[in-house]
């Protein structure tokens, strides 16, 4: 643990070193330095056709419990490295310069990043799983892992890529107004490309299209929510490209149509829906919000061959005008996985378990606001593997649970997500609006009982955005998992008693946006 730390304050003093310089480095036009701590950033609200935004930033994760893997004794530590990221985005706005009424928004985005891994605990671990003389270099699950779009290859960390084109893409919107019916606007967005998913069940990056048809209803003076939006998404490639997490993008669900045991083809992971709001939160003239909206999102998912999830979300939020609301969230899905995907055999299932042909999944929240304070408190239970082929790759929870350890049933991914696994939550937090920036705060306690593993952990975190650009943030996690006899950690050999494991961990982020 020590030598961690020690290693831990190295690489984040460096970090902190590079991101000033980068801040300091920064200017508006001026021929004076940007400003380290303080002022808002330079603008001349003119409407420009072309915008270049960007992102530095710095990622550390710090494991507390290091040493070197013992497999004989079944000893496997928690990771640590530090990352250095980097991203340029243009944005070309054409309806700045285009006198169309019947297009709302026309931009074309285009944007590439780049990430490398500064220290790797896993470089030396004893291991040659990697394509490394002395260790697996298994952190490379979080930076440039890559094994093909399709993931037949075998990849090591020799076959990292450090570079990609994240964005390219074209986002559209158009007027759809009925001119009988002119005092409810209706439209249709359209965006195609490679962006930034928004969706429950998929985050990070996607390669495909989303295509959405809105249209206001009822008495939207009084209900300024009012709206039902039909929606279909279609994506055929998942990437991460940020401090942490940097992957190019890959298939997440493949298919085998020759049968001889590779993957060939993917079809890609598709959904569609509708989403009806009822109410409106509207603005106050204190800066408080008021009013109450229900929203209800039926939807379906699937992957051809694989998998159907039809589902559905709810929420309600009321809001008293006074800084005082809350709001809940009830959200779940069946998952049905075709029988040539299911096993009752652990070791070939999925996150070391069995898969059932039938199963669901329940995501409970409850979350109140008092003034700039909130409190949440969430349960989260999979009724057979219903986590097996989906909702792993996107996180409805509101926490992080890829939080684990590397050389575990994924890459750090926790058993919150296992076969009947059932999880439970409560967070508190504040931000706070000072002088130079916006600082915040939020500790999270969970328990999670699955017949995998046990698990418990206690999570502080801290952030600051200054008002320059500049944010930086700590979190510091207690995480005791207990793996029960029977299961597997990391090797090929199931545990004939069940062992306790220290994934204790900080976090450090350092980023600059301009």
């Amino acid at each position: 643990m020590t030598g961690n730390l020690k290693k831990f304050t190295k690489y984040t003093s460096i970090a902190l070193l590079m991101g000033g310089s980068f801040v300091l480095a920064a200017n508006c036009g001026s021929g004076t330095a940007g400003n380290l701590f303080g002022y808002d950033r330079c603008s001349d609200g003119k409407d420009r056709l072309f915008t270049l935004t960007g992102n530095v930033g710095t990622f550390t994760k710090a494991g507390f419990n290091g040493g070197k893997v013992n497999t004989a004794t079944g000893f496997y530590p928690t990771e640590s490295f530090t990352s250095v990221f980097g991203e340029l985005n243009g944005i070309f706005d054409i309806k700045n310069v285009l006198a169309n009424d019947k297009i709302k928004k026309f931009k074309i985005g285009i944007g590439a990043a780049a990430a490398g891994l500064a220290w790797d605990t896993t470089k030396y671990d004893g291991l040659t799983k990697g394509g490394l003389s002395n260790g697996s270099g298994y952190n490379y699950n979080y930076i440039g892992a890559w094994s093909g779009y399709l993931g037949t290859p075998s990849g090591t960390y020799n076959d990292n890529r450090q570079i990609m084109l994240h964005n390219a893409y074209v986002d559209l919107k158009f007027d759809a107004t009925n001119e009988k019916f002119s005092n409810y606007e209706a439209g249709y967005d359209l965006k195609v490309g490679r962006y930034e998913s928004g969706m429950d069940y998929f985050s990070g990056y996607t390669q495909g299209f989303n295509f959405d048809w809105y249209t206001q209803y009822g008495d939207i003076e009084n209900r300024s929510g009012n709206e039902i939006k039909l929606w279909w998404f279609s994506s055929f490639g998942r990437a991460f490209a940020y401090s942490q997490w940097f992957l190019d993008y890959y298939a997440v669900k493949t298919t085998d149509t020759n049968n001889d045991g590779k993957a060939d083809i993917s079809y890609g992971i598709h959904s569609f829906g509708a989403d009806v709001t009822y109410g409106g939160i509207d603005n106050t003239e204190d800066g408080f919000v008021y009013g109450d909206e229900l929203f209800v999102r039926p939807f379906f998912y699937f992957y051809p061959g694989l998998y159907e999830a039809p589902g559905l979300k709810t929420t309600y939020e009321y809001q008293f005008g006074n800084g005082l609301g809350f709001k809940v969230i009830a959200q779940g899905f069946a998952l049905h996985v075709h029988k040539g995907f299911t096993t009752t055999n652990k070791t070939k299932g999925r996150y070391n378990e069995v898969v059932d042909e039938w199963s669901g999944n329940l995501n409970l929240i409850a979350q109140g606001n008092i003034y700039n304070y909130n409190v949440r408190v969430g349960y989260y239970e999979n009724f057979g593997s219903g986590n097996s082929h989906f909702g792993t790759y996107g996180n409805p929870m509101g926490l992080d649970f890829w939080t684990a350890s590397v050389y575990d049933i994924g890459a750090s991914i926790s058993d919150i997500i296992n076969r009947n696994a059932r999880s439970g939550y409560i967070s508190g937090g504040g931000s706070y609006a000072l002088k130079y920036g916006t600082l915040s705060w939020d500790l999270l306690g969970r328990i999670t009982r699955s017949p995998r593993s046990d698990e418990e952990s206690i999570a502080l975190a801290i952030n600051h955005a200054f008002n320059n650009g500049l944010a930086i943030g700590l979190k510091l996690e207690w995480y005791r998992d207990t793996t029960h006899a029977g299961y597997i950690i990391n090797g090929n050999t199931p545990l004939t008693a069940s062992r306790t494991d220290d994934r204790s961990h900080a976090f450090f982020t350092l980023d600059y946006s301009f």
